[in-house]
């Protein structure tokens, strides 16, 4: 049995074969691992054979691998410092190198993607007739920050989980022994975490793109502002122009403490706009260098780079993407009095959007015998509300409708409301549907019943009303309640 499985893989690292030596017990190991074995343990030019326990005379010389090198050719100097021999070479500069010189070599940028070999492999591959950089071997070079961090000649073999390092086998063995690990040998392995990055990076494009639209819909809710702000300027203009010219200042007066009010609006809008496009930027910047990092060959940068994506992602996830409450001034026309000319102009009214939310599933919905669902219960400025809503027996369109469930002050026997509904498009704001209402309700009784949309567009997965849980949000906004 052992002797089958020494004809697998070298019984030092378990993996398969490299420059394989067969020593006298008849057992074979690869040179590199066998010499490194010799070194820690052979005493008086002998050494036991790490399987048999076999006494082996000679050393570690006896077994090094010749080269079939004419007798009068000499290892040539290095190219590069030209004091020591060389032990490399590269295939891309096409210059001989010390181990000094090598390590100069590769950390320069211009070099970190050259190819370097051990003056023996060229050789071989000179020998046998084929091109070199299709006789690389496990001990070429194919990154500079591939090498373990305690042995420079080491290519990086296992990551260790626990400590979150990628060592050669020999530091695994010695410093992380029955640590969690990553055989990096495997290309399934390189591949699953190269594939972790990438997943990564979609998800934080994905949430780029949520950004994005948060961006625009905040964009749209100062263009109301603004829009609703120009209206209101516009009625104190036709105002003051019916009456006399020494009352312009007056008007003009309260255009600046409207003016004021929009210019706060703004301001606060504009301070989350720019907030969300800083952040969107810093997230492309992210993903341009984790792109970057991708393309590399390095497996090492793309283990540094993952814990600081994932905390990206996980903090751009963590955004509430809230539009804040919007607070504007509107103007109240008056009857022109000459007597009373100040009070007449009218005055500034700061009015607050009272907007709440309600989600219902389009699979609770009775599309059969026209039965309405309410929501939460929402109070809004003493009075208690609640949206309703069901799909007509005879019609295939959504109702919404609002209900007055009580009232704070007992005196109010009825009121009147100014509402919106609106159902939301998780895909595109400008596809959400707009219904304004005005209607007078008693406490105990609902508002004005509206079509809002045709119940097939609106539980059809792809026009964008529902999520992933086929969920459907009407927002509703209290734009004024007079008594």
């Amino acid at each position: 049995m052992a002797k089958q499985t020494d004809k697998d893989v070298c019984m030092i690292c378990l993996h398969d074969f490299e420059t394989p030596i067969l020593i006298d017990c008849q057992h074979t190991f690869c040179f590199i691992c066998l010499e490194d074995y010799v070194n820690k343990t052979s005493t008086k030019d002998q050494f036991q054979c790490p399987l048999c326990r076999c006494l082996i005379d000679g050393g570690i010389q006896r077994f090094k691998p010749k080269l079939n090198i004419d007798d009068n050719s000499t290892i040539p100097q290095c190219d590069v410092c030209t004091e020591d021999t060389c032990q490399y070479f590269c295939r891309d500069c096409d210059q001989y190198l010390c181990k000094s010189c090598k390590t100069m070599h590769d950390k320069l940028k211009s070099c970190k993607d050259h190819v370097v070999c051990r003056y023996d492999e060229k050789q071989v591959c000179q020998q046998s007739n084929e091109p070199m950089k299709e006789k690389t071997t496990a001990t070429s070079v194919t990154h500079p920050k591939d090498f373990c961090p305690n042995h420079e000649d080491e290519t990086v073999k296992i990551y260790c989980k626990d400590c979150s390092l990628a060592v050669c086998f020999n530091c695994f063995v010695t410093n992380h022994n029955g640590h969690n690990f990553l055989d990096l040998q495997k290309e399934d392995v390189r591949q699953n975490i190269r594939q972790d990055l990438k997943t990564l990076n979609e998800d934080l494009e994905k949430q780029i793109t949520n950004f994005q639209k948060h961006y625009d819909n905040l964009n749209s809710k100062l263009i109301e502002v603004n829009n609703c702000n120009k209206s209101e300027c516009d009625k104190v203009d036709a105002q003051v122009d019916k009456i006399c010219s020494e009352f312009r200042k007056i008007g003009e007066n309260i255009k600046k403490e409207m003016q004021k009010s929009s210019e706060q609006e703004e301001s606060k809008f504009g301070k989350l706009m720019e907030d969300i496009k800083r952040l969107t930027e810093d997230l492309k910047a992210s993903v341009k260098y984790s792109v970057n990092v991708l393309e590399d060959s390095s497996v090492v940068q793309v283990l540094q780079r993952l814990p600081k994506v994932r905390q990206e992602k996980d903090e751009s996830c963590c955004r509430k993407l809230d539009i804040p409450d919007v607070r504007y001034s509107t103007f109240q026309v008056a009857e022109i009095d000459k007597t009373l000319l100040t009070n007449q102009l009218g005055k500034i009214v700061s009015c607050h959007q009272n907007m709440f939310e309600d989600v219902f599933n389009v699979d609770t919905v009775d599309t059969v015998r026209g039965r309405m669902y309410n929501g939460k219960q929402h109070v809004v400025s003493g009075f208690t509300w609640s949206i309703f809503v069901g799909v007509g027996k005879h019609s295939s369109s959504l109702y919404v409708d609002l209900y007055l469930n009580d009232v704070e002050d007992k005196s109010i026997t009825s009121c009147n409301v100014d509402v919106t509904y609106k159902v939301i498009n998780k895909t595109d704001d400008r596809q959400s549907v707009v219904k304004q209402c005005n209607w007078t309700v008693k406490p105990g009784s609902s508002t004005c019943v509206t079509h809002r949309i045709d119940w097939k567009r609106l539980s059809n997965p792809v026009s964008g009303f529902i999520d992933d849980h086929r969920n459907f949000t009407i927002q509703t906004t209290i734009n004024k309640i007079t008594n």
